[in-house]
This record gives structure tokens, sequence and C-alpha cells, in this order.
């Protein structure tokens, strides 16, 4: 049978883009295993004297992701440090340019991301962006050359981009049935569906 995976030349790199610095953030390696949450928010109700509790759905939470990026710059003067003012940013309210939209009611910055989700690119909000600098890649000017950078991001689900996302979602729902259906034919014929 003949393969029929594209060959790519390149891939696409991981980045996000800050929406209220207006900067790219972008990085040679890829983060770790990303981890993609929602919770499903569930109430039992007591009932003296019944054998049980009867469960009442209470919503859902918002949907989250978090993941670890190593980031790596061998450089004997900065080390990473001009990357690193990049995420930096992502932990301050949003001054845009030049610190012209700074102020006591700026927002903390969201960012449009969809590296490794298997999503449209959507707006997030930035819960977390934690650097651990190790302490072996330290140059002779004592920066970090190598820092993990942890982001937990939470997902705005108000913003238009989410409703993409819906509409992405059913499609590749009805997508899935048929790719599995096929999946299961070929395992019976000896194909493997991985």
């Amino acid at each position: 049978m003949r393969n029929m995976q594209a060959n790519f030349s390149a891939n696409v790199p991981w980045f996000m883009y800050d929406l209220h610095n207006n900067q790219l953030i972008t990085a040679p390696v890829i983060p770790s295993d990303i981890r993609d949450s929602k919770d499903v928010v569930l109430a039992e109700q007591p009932i003296p004297g019944l054998n049980y509790n009867p469960i009442n759905p209470g919503g859902n939470s918002n949907r989250k992701i978090s993941f670890t990026l190593p980031l790596i710059r061998r450089n004997n003067t900065t080390g990473n440090v001009a990357m690193l003012k990049q995420f930096e940013a992502l932990r301050n309210q949003a001054t845009g340019f030049l610190g012209v939209s700074s102020g006591q009611f700026a927002t903390n910055p969201k960012v449009l991301y969809n590296w490794g989700t298997g999503s449209v690119p959507l707006v997030w909000w930035v819960k977390k962006c934690d650097a651990t600098h190790k302490k072996l890649w330290v140059n002779q000017t004592g920066q970090p050359q190598y820092s993990e950078i942890e982001f937990e991001l939470w997902l705005d689900e108000t913003n238009v981009l989410y409703k993409v996302e819906e509409a992405f979602r059913t499609m590749l729902i009805l997508a899935g049935e048929a790719v599995t259906g096929v999946d299961i034919v070929s395992s019976f014929f000896g194909g493997k569906p991985y």
C-alpha cells in the first residue's frame, strides 16, 4: 500500500502571539507534553433516607492547557535573556509598545495560540508563566542559558474565534466517526489503525 502521508521540508515552529503587547513569541524547540483539561462540574444532592445522592449538573469549568517550554541559548554574553524578556511581558499588565497603554486598569495579556492543541487558533488568558533557570547553565556573565518556562493558559470562550472552534468541532465529530469506521473495517483485513 502506498504511503499517503505528506512529506514536508519543514515543520511549523512553536509560536504564540501576544495580542496586548503586539509581539510574536517563538522558539526553535517545542514544548513538553501539553495537558488539556476542562472540568465537568457535578454536584451530589443528599436526600435523607435515600440510598444514593442524585447528581445535578452544575456546568463546566474553563478549558485550560499547560506545558513547559525549554528555552536554550548558549550565548556567552547575554544567554537567553532577550527571549526571557518576551515571556516576562506575559506576567505583567499589558503595556503595549513603549508603555503607551500602561495604567492602573490595564488588563493582563492574552495570547493567540493553537500549537499542539488540535484546535483552531484561539485566544487564551495567560494564567501562569514561570521560569526555572537551570543552575549548571549560567554563562560567564551570570546570565541564564537554559530556562524552562511553565505555562498555564485559560481559554477565553467569549472571543469570536471560539465560535469558529465550535463549528470546527462539529465538522470533525462527523469526520471522526467516518475515520473510526474506516479504521475498524480496515483492521478486519489486517490494516493497522495507527
